[in-house]
């Protein structure tokens, strides 16, 4: 693994150390970023407006340039990165999980799969969802050369495809970070009918938002990147307290902040 470039999400580090997208440093269109914009109060009203906001959002210039961001990265790499990330919480994923007694395993925002690769390794029965569809065939020919069974589903977050009840457990693995609040909601909400009653809730999210880079930003704080190797990515900054509030309606069994700060957080319907 690269070093971490600050600011980023590891899903988007990640991907810039497969592709080698950014081949020079970022002239910041803001100097720099200014002070993060405080944390929005997820209050009722809030959740009531999400799904209107949301929808108006997937509807948007805004969020077609966002997909697009996401098609054109992943379309840039041909063949499967198959070397794991070296975190330090990579192996309380299936530890937590096997305390919850999961076995079905949703992977959201998946990529080209390299954590649904591992939990399948570990014995989980897991499907992953994601927006690029080249990323999805890269992990189906890493699972293939591993002899590994797992699903790979293309859809879009704001709509998941699935069925109530449909697994015992979600990982979101620093792609919550990629959506702007109301979206963020939205999917928060629909993950508490996907799982089982009980089920787990595994998420990390990552301190982003404090690197240089041109971007303009939404009404919620969401950066909109607009330099020309990040044309269209989201980035949004989740504060603990938002977090929490994020979290309304799930059993928070833990709430960890890694030196890095990320914050590892286990949750149950």
């Amino acid at each position: 693994m690269s070093t971490p470039v600050i600011g980023m999400s590891r899903r988007a580090q990640l991907y810039r150390h497969v592709s080698r997208l950014e081949k020079s440093p970022i002239t910041s269109l803001t100097s720099h970023i200014t002070k993060r914009t405080d944390s929005m109060n997820v209050d009722k009203a809030t959740i009531e407006q999400a799904p209107q906001k949301a929808s108006e959002l997937r509807a948007s210039q805004v969020y077609k340039e966002n997909l697009e961001f996401w098609h054109g990265a992943w379309n840039m790499c041909t063949k499967p990165y198959t070397k794991m990330p070296d975190l330090e919480y990579v192996p309380w994923l299936p530890e937590r999980l096997r305390k919850a007694s999961a076995q079905s395993i949703l992977d959201l925002g998946c990529g080209s799969g390299w954590l649904s690769v591992y939990l399948s390794r570990e014995g989980f029965t897991v499907t992953g969802i994601d927006v690029a569809d080249h990323a999805l065939e890269l992990g189906k020919q890493w699972a293939d050369m591993e002899s590994l069974q797992i699903k790979f589903d293309a859809g879009d977050l704001g709509d998941l495809p699935y069925a109530d009840n449909s697994f015992d457990a979600v990982v979101a693995n620093s792609i919550i970070e990629h959506l702007p609040l109301s979206l963020a909601v939205v999917v928060m909400t629909k993950l508490k009918s996907v799982i089982r009653s009980g089920g787990t809730f595994i998420g990390c999210f990552d301190k982003v938002g404090t690197g240089p880079g041109e971007y303009f930003k939404l009404e919620d704080g969401t950066q909109v990147y607009t330099d020309k190797s990040r044309k269209g990515m989201m980035l949004r900054y989740f504060p603990d307290e938002e977090l929490k509030e994020l979290l309304t309606g799930w059993k928070i069994d833990e709430f960890k902040t890694l030196d890095s700060g990320t914050r590892f957080v286990v949750a149950h319907t």
